[in-house]
């Protein structure tokens, strides 16, 4: 069976993916707190969003969440991370756009 989405749709299907997104949620010493998004790259059929904790940021960081502009989770990881105040902390979300052929049974 042939694929069906080009490589252009793929990309843009990365691309609006990471247009999506709003902000990052996160708990900073278990305190909610929120984030824009460092970075976001589209190539060919990956998607890559950065989330990053300057200087300001000191303590456990946590449960950091990608927000849609709906307002929907839309990943996360539950990942802990202890955030020295004179080191940056990137938190990488990466995925890959893979269309998966199926076959369709007619009765």
């Amino acid at each position: 069976m042939s694929k069906t989405i080009t490589a252009v749709g793929i990309e843009k299907i990365g691309r609006r993916l990471a247009d999506s997104i709003d902000h990052a949620a996160y708990t900073l010493n278990g305190e909610p707190k929120t984030v824009e998004p460092f970075r976001r790259l589209v190539s060919a059929d990956e998607v890559k969003i950065y989330v990053y904790f300057d200087d300001t940021v000191t303590g456990t960081v946590g449960d950091v969440q990608l927000v849609d502009k709906d307002g929907d989770v839309i990943a996360a990881t539950d990942r802990v991370f202890e955030k020295p105040p004179s080191k940056g902390l990137y938190v990488a979300f990466k995925y890959k756009i893979l269309e998966k052929e199926t076959e369709v049974q007619t009765a």
